[in-house]
């Protein structure tokens, strides 16, 4: 049988591995020096290169591929230096091999003072007994080999870049560990979530046979009948936008009752027609339609034992959801849907209390409805995050809602504007990012052991994305890239976090100037730059962050445009009171202070004053310049003839009661 030595003996012989030249073949008596070795690693990484420009070339010239010539350029940019230093390993194998082989025959020819060797003649390159175990050397010398010491240089220059990193961001104070971001016990008596309600959105996890996590449990089983004993109807006036046009309804802001009344009655009466689908929500109606806010009452009085239950538990001074952290990227939020349903109920009822003159009992729901979004403040999740957002924005709508008819009387639009004033959105953002990372730096460590699990769902999370043939060419790859290259993930991953985290930790120092959108998806120069180079040279070892960063860059906008939203609140409570006073609005915001502002706020966005006019329909105009720092006249959203969105978002308007979708804040 073809032994090894052979193998490389004969193919060092052969003049199609000396590229033909036959001056450059060793003579058998030769010693076969390391300058030679040398050529033949250089000789092998350039032809590895060159593979790989040449392979380009061809897709670019359109043989395989039209498109995509964006996607192939990031491709060769990792692709040629990796298998530049794959073409040298194998190179290195086959010459050290080469070498050691070909001095120990020279060695014994020497010693026996022969020309040449005698002795056992190989095997011609032809038949079995010569190509199947050449075959295998072939594999084993120039793929296998290489292979295994390309994951290990790999391996070896990734857990020593992710030592730098971690002792660079530990000496920074940094902690990104699971344990440092999960937020303390505290008393039941002190935790709004720890109510009989919420108990009943507990979960376990369950495990199969092989000790894998296969699905989970929820502690009371009837969860659908949880969740359809306390839900609502679809919105029924909702703006409904399809492929970005302009929305087909009327929409003024207005929460609309008469709407809301019949969508319950609707939903009471169809849900016996449901023939085997899931079951409508079935609500307490009078037989005839009355007036739409006393039906609307009657049908949200199904609610009052869980609302008065929240009502009872928002005096507690913290919310702790308890969230199962360990659970990485596949736990579960379903406290999340359900305190925004319960948000909806009382943003209808104070809505319909309005309705009926009743603003005290309206006051009572938006307060609850202010708490209970704070209660998600120590959240650390940035979903959580653009959760209170939203539950915010609920309120606040009920405020305006009671501006524009002028329910509010003077001491209620105090105590909103007290409120809305006190709101710090960003401290939530910054634990949260911390969260976050803390999350994916477990995730990314897990994604060691087990890839494909943890790789499905981190792709996922960027699923509402467009997906790329490379990005799946990717996802695909990196089941045998070597653990070197998750650490370089881990390590763009951090370093992103920590350039989103500087640009937050500084905009809360420095008070109440708040950062500006320098693009759509980032923020910041800094985190543009680094998001546009991660964009532009992805490869094996960036692309997990990518996909991790690929939705954080926006959480810093939608912080800064939740705090401008408050921040015109109470700008806007204000102006309801000099209104009272006055029975009209001020001709300018200066005369704002000190009756009814201790100081005129600037615009979060410009560090300029917000921009406001007062109109000949006895109301007024009042915006934020918005992301992107430039005045357009209160313009949210400019849309084309046919009433297509253009562009991104503009300026943050606070509605006013006759604004158009293009002039609306919410």
């Amino acid at each position: 049988m073809l032994s090894l030595t052979e193998y490389i003996l004969k193919e060092n012989e052969s003049r199609w591995i000396w590229f033909f030249v036959r001056s450059w073949i060793p003579k058998p008596a030769d010693r076969f020096s390391w300058l030679r070795v040398g050529l033949i690693i250089a000789a092998w990484a350039g032809l590895a290169w060159l593979m790989v420009w040449l392979g380009m070339w061809i897709l670019f010239s359109g043989v395989v591929f039209s498109e995509g010539s964006d996607g192939l350029l990031q491709m060769r940019s990792w692709m040629a230096p990796a298998f530049a230093e794959f073409g040298a390993l194998s190179g290195l194998v086959w010459g050290c091999l080469s070498r050691m082989c070909w001095n120990a025959r020279s060695a014994r020819i020497a010693a026996s003072g022969q020309a040449s060797e005698t002795g056992t003649v190989a095997p011609k390159r032809v038949g079995l007994g010569y190509a199947i175990p050449a075959l295998a050397y072939e594999i084993l010398i120039k793929l296998v080999t290489p292979l295994l010491l390309f994951h290990a240089i790999e391996n070896v220059r990734g857990a020593w870049a992710w030592r730098q990193v971690q002792a660079e961001l530990k000496a920074a104070g940094e902690c990104f560990q699971l344990e440092c971001i999960i937020p303390p016990p505290v008393r039941d008596e002190d935790n709004f979530f720890a109510t009989p309600f919420w108990k009943r959105y507990a979960y376990r996890r369950t495990s199969g046979p092989d000790n894998h996590r296969f699905g989970f449990e929820w502690e009371v089983t009837n969860r659908w009948e949880v969740y359809q004993n306390f839900s609502l109807p679809q919105d029924p006036h909702e703006p409904v936008v399809t492929n970005g046009n302009h929305p087909k309804v009327a929409f003024d802001g207005r929460v609309n009752l008469a709407a809301w009344a019949k969508q319950f009655r609707w939903s009471t009466t169809n849900t016996a027609k449901s023939q085997g689908r899931r079951a409508t929500p079935v609500f307490p109606l009078p037989p005839v339609p009355g007036n739409p806010a006393d039906d609307v009452l009657l049908a949200l009085s199904k609610f009052d034992p869980e609302l008065s239950e929240f009502s009872a538990a928002a005096s507690r001074p913290h919310g702790r959801y308890p969230h199962h952290f360990e659970e990485g990227f596949g736990m579960l939020l379903p406290a999340l849907s359900t305190i925004k349903t319960a948000e909806r109920m009382l943003q209808l009822r104070a809505i319909a209390y309005l309705d009926k003159n009743d603003s005290a009992s309206a006051l009572k729901d938006v307060r609850l409805m202010l708490r209970m979004a704070e209660m998600l403040s120590e959240e650390p999740l940035i979903i959580s995050q653009y959760v209170r957002f939203n539950l915010d924005r609920f309120a606040i709508q009920v405020i305006w809602q009671g501006m524009v008819d002028h329910r509010w009387n003077e001491a209620q639009l105090a105590e909103f504007q007290s409120i809305l004033a006190s709101r710090d959105y960003r401290r939530g953002s910054i634990l949260a990012l911390e969260a976050e990372r803390a999350i994916g730096n477990m995730e990314l460590d897990r994604l060691q052991h087990d890839r494909t699990k943890r790789l499905t769902e981190i792709d996922q999370l960027g699923s509402s994305d467009d997906s790329s043939h490379q990005a799946n060419f990717l996802m695909a790859a990196s089941v045998v890239v070597p653990d070197g290259w998750i650490r370089q993930n881990q390590i763009a991953f951090l370093r992103g976090h920590q350039i989103l985290l500087n640009i937050e930790r500084a905009a809360l120092a420095a008070g109440a100037n708040s950062m500006r959108v320098v693009d759509a998806g980032s923020t910041g120069d800094s985190a543009g730059e680094y998001y546009q180079s991660l964009y532009l040279n992805l490869s094996p070892k960036n692309f997990i962050a990518q996909l991790l960063l690929r939705g954080l860059g926006r959480s810093s906008p939608k912080a800064s445009r939740a705090q401008v939203t408050a921040q015109l609140g109470m700008i806007a409570c204000a102006l309801e009171r000099h209104y009272i006073a006055h029975g009209a609005y001020p001709k300018n915001l200066d005369a704002l202070s000190p009756a009814y502002l201790t100081s005129v706020p600037k615009d979060l966005m410009s560090n300029a004053p917000y921009r406001y006019e007062p109109t000949q329909d006895g109301w007024y105009q009042l915006w934020s310049v918005g992301a992107d720092g430039k005045d357009d006249q209160g313009v949210m959203q400019k849309t084309s003839a046919n009433g297509r969105r253009e562009g991104n978002e503009l300026d943050w308007p606070w509605p006013s009661p006759k604004s158009s979708f293009e002039t609306r804040l919410f």
